[in-house]
């Protein structure tokens, strides 16, 4: 039983960013930081519209995700998938289950979609504009 203990304060973290998240809109609430690339220089990074994003899922608005930033729902599915297959692993002892990030070209490819994403969101005309967060 102690090695799920172990679990609780991330648990915690979570549920607490989830609640937070889910009560205080990030465009209308002076608590969250807002994007320090952005703020300075007027271009988007890969993760700008993120915070929205995170709003929008948890109040199951998918269109909203998308708007808010286009990465931002399959990085959570490739996480949320990552962490499943860890704990089927390392806490039911399930060996078989794999994780799409334990491949080690995943790195690699996670950092070229992120930089091609992070200059194709910068082109100001269609169909690029689409990506930036509306």
């Amino acid at each position: 039983m102690s090695k799920y203990l172990k679990l609780l304060p991330g648990l915690l973290v979570i549920v607490i960013l989830a609640l937070l998240y889910f009560e205080y809109s990030p465009v209308e609430n002076i608590l969250f930081p807002k994007c320090p690339l952005y703020a300075t220089t007027g271009i988007y990074c890969p993760g700008c519209g993120s915070q929205r994003a995170t709003h929008a899922l948890l109040h199951l608005d998918i269109a909203g995700v998308l708007r808010s930033n286009v990465l931002f729902l399959p990085a959570v599915v490739v996480v949320l998938q990552h962490v499943f297959a860890r704990f089927m692993r390392n806490y039911m002892q399930k060996p078989q289950y794999k994780s799409l990030l334990d491949n080690p070209k995943a790195a690699w490819i996670v950092l070229a979609v992120v930089i091609i994403f992070f200059v194709l969101r910068n082109i100001p005309f269609a169909p690029f504009s689409y990506l930036a967060p509306h």
